[in-house]
């Protein structure tokens, strides 16, 4: 009879789905929505606006510190305390703590894809196909390089290099120091997310194909073929590579040999990229779920639900405290949330009395 009442309890608890591993701690309503994904640093998040307005964000509490008259459609790059935003005529470098104005510089040309700040370095680029090079500091241009195509996504940092998808369908490999060319190659179709790690450069393209490259000679190590364009930019560990796209399908290879590891069935689209969290692989969904994956397997874990339609790719807080909130999220609408993980005993199995057992005293 025990085994019994044991078997059953078990049976219970298999066919109970998991609680959900993140619990909302807050969101903002804001009063139009966003005009670009935010731009983030440790501790807050700046969300350009529709209308023109410019917000700053307290990650921790939920509040908003400081709102400029500032009308930009990229996400803002943030560094050194600045936050790096480009308007239709000037780069602003604004105090990530009152919004002051630290420098400005005149930009002509518009922008194709937000700027991009990495180890001191601003970088930004024109729709004619520029890229400028600029000390984050104090906006002084260090090198100019003519790409002859603008860029189709945001460039990718690795170690001393910078890979740039261009919408002419070439991928070049840039020296960050003096922007001098490594290496160009084209593509058979328009990069349209890119992926820079330390042992290769792994491209989502236009023509539904993931591709892995060299990074020192742009030459192809792998490629998989996709029933859909791939959603956001691809995640990594160390061990494998995790890409989705707009076929609701979910893909984990090999990092080194790209062969397949797993694939997962979305319940609906993707609203973004993966993201790696330390235990646990999350999908954004555009309805409005977060589903978890176990990043070895691909069985789905927890999941939880934004407060409306994803709309922009969700931020993890790598360097957050356990008790804050880790996950931030952007609904189309204009809702910024906060989720932090849910802390709770681990569940004990209740005792089964025996049968015949002699009552305790």
């Amino acid at each position: 009879m025990a085994q019994f009442f044991a078997a059953l309890l078990a049976i219970i608890q298999a066919a109970t789905p998991p609680p959900p591993m993140l619990d909302a701690r807050w969101v903002i309503t804001f009063d139009s929505a966003p005009a670009a994904t935010p731009g983030f640093d440790a501790d807050s998040a700046y969300v350009p606006l529709q209308g023109g307005k410019l917000v700053a964000a307290n990650l921790n509490r939920g509040t908003i510190r400081w709102q400029l008259d500032v009308a930009t459609a990229l996400t803002p790059a943030t560094g050194e305390g600045l936050v790096f935003v480009v308007t239709d005529s000037t780069i602003e470098a604004r105090d990530a703590a009152t919004g002051a104005v630290r420098w400005s510089s005149p930009w002509s040309g518009g922008s194709t894809v937000p700027p991009l700040y990495d180890t001191g370095w601003l970088l930004a680029s024109t729709a004619a196909g520029d890229l400028v090079a600029m000390r984050a500091s104090d906006g002084q241009t260090v090198w100019r390089r003519q790409l002859g195509s603008p860029l189709s996504g945001s460039p990718g940092p690795a170690l001393d290099r910078l890979y740039l998808p261009l919408a002419d369908n070439r991928v070049v490999s840039l020296l960050l120091a003096t922007g001098d060319v490594m290496w160009e190659r084209t593509l058979p179709a328009r990069a349209t997310s890119l992926l820079a790690l330390d042992d290769q450069l792994v491209i989502g393209t236009a023509a539904k194909r993931v591709i892995s490259l060299h990074l020192r000679n742009g030459r192809e190590r792998w490629a998989w073929p996709v029933g859909g364009d791939i959603s956001g930019a691809p995640a990594a560990d160390a061990d494998r590579i995790y890409f989705a796209a707009r076929d609701n399908v979910l893909r984990a290879v090999d990092r080194g040999s790209g062969n397949l590891r797993w694939k997962a069935n979305l319940p609906s689209r993707p609203a973004g990229g993966p993201l790696r969290l330390p235990d646990a692989l999350l999908m954004p969904l555009v309805s409005s779920e977060i589903q978890a994956f176990e990043p070895a397997s691909g069985k789905p874990a927890t999941s939880a639900r934004a407060a409306g339609e994803i709309g922009a790719q969700p931020f993890f807080r790598a360097n957050a405290s356990m008790t804050s909130p880790q996950l931030i999220t952007v609904s189309r609408e204009g809702q910024l949330q906060g989720f932090g993980r849910r802390f709770e005993p681990v569940p004990q199995a209740l005792p089964v009395p025996l049968i015949g057992a002699p009552a305790l005293p």
